[in-house]
């Protein structure tokens, strides 16, 4: 096993992947400027980070009120790849086609086709969208598995 440091190839490969797809940590800063981390579903479109919640969680407030973000992305196993990527977000909440559309996208990541429309009526308050523009990446992989 080789580990190295990710190109923006390995990035657009490692944050795309699907079935099963991890779960992102999302990092910001409390009123006090402690950290504050999150576990949430996303959806990367090659360059950015969009994550569908809800916009009085206390993650996004912190957003709102400062808009620097980190952003993780870790295998449970070995070879234990990671991303990590800083950036600023930006909030979006409405009943739009877009946000539907966006929340169609992340959804289809984690839940299988035949379920998406029953998932997302299921949390149908939930209407805002957090993109997250990277101006900062870091991570490794295992250039053994990009090579298969």
């Amino acid at each position: 096993m080789a580990l190295r440091s990710v190109t923006t190839e390995d990035v657009r490969a490692f944050l795309g992947r699907a079935w099963p797809s991890m779960l992102g940590v999302v990092g910001t800063l409390d009123e006090d400027g402690g950290p504050h981390l999150v576990p949430v579903w996303y959806r990367h479109d090659g360059v950015r980070i969009h994550i569908w919640t809800l916009a009085t969680r206390r993650w996004v407030k912190n957003l709102a009120r400062d808009p620097r973000a980190a952003f993780s992305v870790q295998e449970e196993g070995p070879p234990y790849a990671a991303v990590s990527l800083r950036g600023r977000a930006a909030i979006t909440t409405g009943d739009d086609e877009a946000i539907t559309q966006e929340i169609r996208r992340i959804t289809r990541r984690y839940v299988a086709e035949t379920e998406i429309e029953a998932y997302i009526r299921r949390w149908a308050r939930l209407r805002t969208i957090v993109t997250i523009t990277p101006e900062r990446v870091s991570g490794w992989v295992d250039s053994d598995l990009l090579e298969e």
